[in-house]
This record gives C-alpha cells, sequence and structure tokens, in this order.
C-alpha cells in the first residue's frame, strides 16, 4: 500500500515531499505512483463517476466546482493541489488531501471539526478520532444516518418491481412453465407473475443492506446517534420483509444505475454512499475492484456550512442563501423588469442580515504576512453591501493566529452609508497546537464565542448610529 498526503492549496511540493513511505520506497515504485496520479490529475471532479463529493450538489453548485481539480501533476514530479479535500485511491495508492491550516498529518482536528459540525457527529465518543487508517473509514459510516434521515424527509422511496406468487388469489399473469412445475398434481394454488407499486424494492433492500452490515461493524453507534435515525431504521426493516443476507451481491448489482426521479432527489447521495460501503467495506487503505474511489470535499462550502452550523447554534438570525433550491436568492436589478434572460444577476450572499451585515466566508489564508486575497474579494462584499442596503459587511475567514484577528476599514466618506459603513476582514483562530482532539474541541469552541460576541457587537454599533 502506497501512501501520499497532501494539504490544500499547497502551491505544489514534489512527489517525495508528499510521499509517506521513504526516499528509497518512492524510487522503487515510482512509475506506480505516476500512473496513479496521472489518473486523477489534471481532471475535474465531474469525470470521477465513483467518488462521493460534498456538496452532492456540486453540478449545480454556485462556485461550479464540477469543473475544479482534485489536484494538477507535472511532467517535473509537482503536485499541485487546490480547494479539495478528502480521500481518494485507485487499488493500492492512496492519496489524503488535508486542511491547510492543520497542524499536520497526523493531527487534522480542524477538518475533523468541521465535519463534525456539518454532518452532526460526535467524534469527540469514538476512541479513534485522527488516525489517518480510520478517518475516512469512519465518516463514510457515520455520514449515512446524515443522507439517510435526509432522503427520508422525501419519504420512503417506492417503485414498481415484479413479483412472483404461487397461491389462490391470482392477481396477475399465470406463468405456465413455473405452475406446471410447482401445482401438479393440481392442489388449488396458481403460479403467476404481478407488478406491485412496493417499499419493498432494490434500493430500500441495498438501503437495509447497508443497515445490517454497518451493524456489524465497530462503527455500530454511527445508527444510534439520535432518535430520528433510530426510527428510520425501524420503519425501513419493518418495509423490507424480502431481506435475505445471501442476496447482498445481487442487491448491490440491482443498484449499479443512478436514481433518476424528479421528487427522490436526495436517494441518489444515499446509493452512492452504501455501494461505497458495501462494495469497498469502507474506503481507506483498502483495494478496490473500481478503478477509482474514495470522497472529497470542497473547502469553500465546507467551511461556508460550518459558519452556518454556528451561526444558528448562536441564534444569530442570518439569512443563509441555498443556490441549489433558489431559497432565499436575492436579484441585483428590479425583477419586475428584467429576469435573467433580459440581463439581471441572481446573487447568493453567504450570510446576511438586510440592513444590517453581509459575511462573505473565504476559505483562505487573507492575514496580511500571509495573504492569498484578490480584490474581487473586496467588490463581491461591496456589492452584496450596496445591494442589501447594509452598513458593515465582513470577510470572515479562518487564521493560524492564536487568537481571533479583525482589521477594520472605515469606507470613504462620500460613498453609500459614509464613515458610518464599514468593511471587516474578521479572522477566526484555528488551534494548532493541541495534542488531542478534545483540546482542540474547547480551544476553538473559545473562538466561536469570541466571533459571536464580535458579531453582536457590530450590530449594537449599528444600532447606536442609527439612533
Amino acid at each position: 500500500m502506497y501512501n501520499i498526503f497532501c494539504k490544500d492549496n499547497n502551491l505544489g511540493k514534489s512527489i517525495s515531499g508528499c510521499f509517506t513511505g521513504g526516499e528509497e520506497k518512492i524510487e522503487i515504485e515510482k512509475y506506480k505512483i505516476n500512473d496513479f496520479l496521472k489518473e486523477i490529475g489534471n481532471k475535474k471532479l465531474q469525470d470521477f463517476k465513483n467518488v462521493l463529493v460534498f456538496p452532492d450538489n456540486f453540478l449545480t453548485n454556485k462556485d461550479k466546482i464540477k469543473n475544479k481539480f482534485i489536484l494538477s501533476f507535472s511532467e517535473n514530479d509537482i503536485i499541485t493541489t487546490h480547494n479539495i479535500m478528502g480521500f481518494i485511491g485507485i487499488s493500492d495508492v492512496n492519496l489524503t488531501i488535508g486542511s491547510r491550516f492543520d497542524k499536520d498529518e497526523d493531527n487534522q482536528f480542524f477538518l475533523q471539526y468541521m465535519l463534525q459540525k456539518v454532518f452532526a457527529l460526535n467524534l469527540l465518543n469514538l476512541q479513534t478520532t485522527a488516525g489517518k487508517e480510520n478517518l475516512w473509514d469512519f465518516l463514510l459510516f457515520y455520514i449515512f444516518p446524515y443522507y439517510l434521515n435526509k432522503a427520508f424527509k422525501q419519504g420512503v422511496f417506492k417503485k414498481y418491481v415484479r413479483r412472483q406468487y404461487n397461491n389462490s388469489n391470482v392477481k396477475g399473469t399465470i406463468d405456465v412453465a413455473r405452475h406446471i412445475r410447482q401445482n401438479i398434481p393440481f392442489m388449488g394454488k396458481v403460479a403467476y407473475n404481478t407488478r406491485e407499486y412496493s417499499y419493498d424494492n432494490p434500493l430500500s433492500q441495498l438501503i437495509r443492506h447497508t443497515i445490517e452490515f454497518i451493524e456489524a461493524t465497530r462503527f455500530r453507534n454511527a445508527l444510534s446517534q439520535n432518535t430520528e435515525t433510530i426510527d428510520n431504521l425501524r420503519l425501513l426493516k419493518q418495509l423490507t420483509p424480502s431481506y435475505s443476507s445471501r442476496e447482498r451481491q445481487k442487491v448491490v448489482l440491482q443498484n449499479l444505475s443512478a436514481v433518476r426521479h424528479p421528487y427522490f432527489t436526495e436517494y441518489e447521495p444515499l446509493r452512492k454512499i452504501c455501494l461505497q460501503i458495501l462494495k469497498y467495506q469502507g474506503l481507506a487503505f483498502r483495494k478496490s475492484s473500481e478503478r477509482v474511489y474514495g470522497v472529497l470535499f470542497d473547502g469553500a462550502w465546507l467551511w461556508e456550512e460550518y459558519l452556518n452550523v454556528v451561526f444558528k447554534e448562536q441564534n444569530l438570525g442570518f439569512t443563509h442563501p441555498e443556490n441549489n433550491t433558489g431559497r432565499e436568492k436575492i436579484y441585483l436589478f428590479d425583477k419586475n423588469e428584467y429576469d435573467n434572460k433580459k440581463g439581471n444577476k441572481i446573487m447568493y450572499p453567504d450570510f446576511y442580515r438586510q440592513n444590517e451585515i453581509v459575511i462573505d466566508a473565504k476559505y483562505k489564508h487573507l492575514e496580511r504576512n500571509n495573504s492569498e486575497e484578490v480584490p474581487g474579494d473586496y467588490y463581491q462584499v461591496i456589492t452584496y453591501m450596496y445591494r442589501l442596503k447594509s452598513s458593515t459587511g465582513i470577510l470572515l475567514y479562518p487564521t493560524t493566529s492564536q487568537n481571533n484577528c479583525e482589521t477594520k476599514f472605515k469606507m470613504h466618506k462620500d460613498s453609500l452609508g459614509g464613515n458610518g459603513s464599514s468593511f471587516i476582514k474578521y479572522g477566526l483562530a484555528i488551534p494548532q497546537n493541541k495534542e488531542k482532539f478534545v483540546q482542540f474541541n474547547l480551544k476553538i469552541s473559545e473562538s466561536e464565542e469570541k466571533l459571536t460576541k464580535d458579531l453582536r457587537n457590530f450590530n449594537k454599533k449599528l444600532e447606536t448610529n442609527k439612533t
């Protein structure tokens, strides 16, 4: 097994700088690693059909991550990573991409913490937290209930299935060959086939097999994290009476095609997760019959969704538009006069409170001494401020500084709102020197509390200025 570790947005590193097996080993197996990197390098996310990608609506995501590369690979053996984090493998070569805001490969606490928040996981109860041998296996099993519950909110999947019966209550087409085989001499029964609109179908069976598989592993606690999951598991088991553990391979083969249904849209990502679990028995550090397998996250999406959870927990009252559903979208121009075809622009600010504050979440270094900012970062927030009549615009980013940092700019006196308006770059401190995940958890909670307090203070200053 050959393991490669990189951080996201690494600006280019040699293979030897990322390979965890030592210089000697990489020289021996360099051809195999090069083949692996050529297979996944310089290719768009949408090209990898068997890889789980988050957000799962990435084909319509506002940041157009479907066109992003997992990594770029040059002929001089330089690996350049971008905003994608996660795990991907082919056969016995595996690549892990961690967060550049984490300390190192063995302490991927920030990535873990964001995943814990976004997917409502309880990592503190897991005995092994950041070990590279099980992080991605653990994640795969623990996000299964998240997507199960998400799918069940649309209702239990139902479709037409073909059934075979042999009884006296004939409701379909008589199966002559089977009738002769089973009912001679005639005892009152008739063999027949029928189609039924049923909850007990191949997809429901796939989910049931996944549940039974997880219950037999050390990750069984993933299925008892909350009452919603427990209730949904109980319901599914009641609706799949034909379940048989011996038919697992048959069920997997029946579910290789994507779920295309205009209403049950949440079942496709669930189907993919089920197949990953059943076919690979976990992702990380295992050989697979599939060409490429893995789970990947867009860093910008994960950072934004993490902040959304924090703001909701603190009841800060921010609106968080969703581009995949169109919820809370805003128009730049008058929507009564201009539609999209006439040049109107739909905008999705990350977070805002009308007439008060607008926040743009940036998963990048924006500190003065290590800045990745571009002028567009400023222009975007100022456009949002103008459209929403907001007196405060904030670029909110993670920082490796010991404490939260704030850089405040007063808007030009001749601009809309004058000196009463502010542009703020705010860095949320990500702990760097914690040896255990519990310690990291406590420290970053302090950063979140400070952020919450500062956001409330910004609001108080706004109210004071208005009076």
